[in-house]
């Protein structure tokens, strides 16, 4: 016969901060007429993601051009010599992480 109370101990799902809010940077003020990279992280989606989002930035905010590279894959860092290429090459560049 089992004669101890168990312990049930409850979790709750909600993040525990709210999200640092950030405003655009001062260094660039607008993205028209400059070089966007594009990082994808290979994780399903992002792809698709970074796509649509290349479109946006070419449409609607006037980037004059849009590099696009990938990681080898998610779960490593990005190569140095990717990094490396997107630094000399674009003004911002966006990291696309997806699921």
């Amino acid at each position: 016969m089992v004669t101890g109370a168990g312990t049930i101990q409850i979790l709750d799902p909600r993040p525990e901060e709210v999200p640092e809010e950030r405003g655009i940077s001062s260094e660039i003020a607008s993205l028209e007429g400059k070089v966007v990279g594009l990082l994808e992280n290979r994780k399903y989606h992002a792809d698709s993601f970074l796509l649509e989002l290349q479109r946006v930035l070419e449409a609607e905010y006037k980037a004059k051009k849009v590099v696009y590279a990938s990681k080898f894959t998610f779960s490593m860092p990005c190569a140095d010599e990717t990094i490396d290429s997107l630094v000399e090459e674009c003004d911002a560049v966006v990291h696309g992480i997806a699921d």
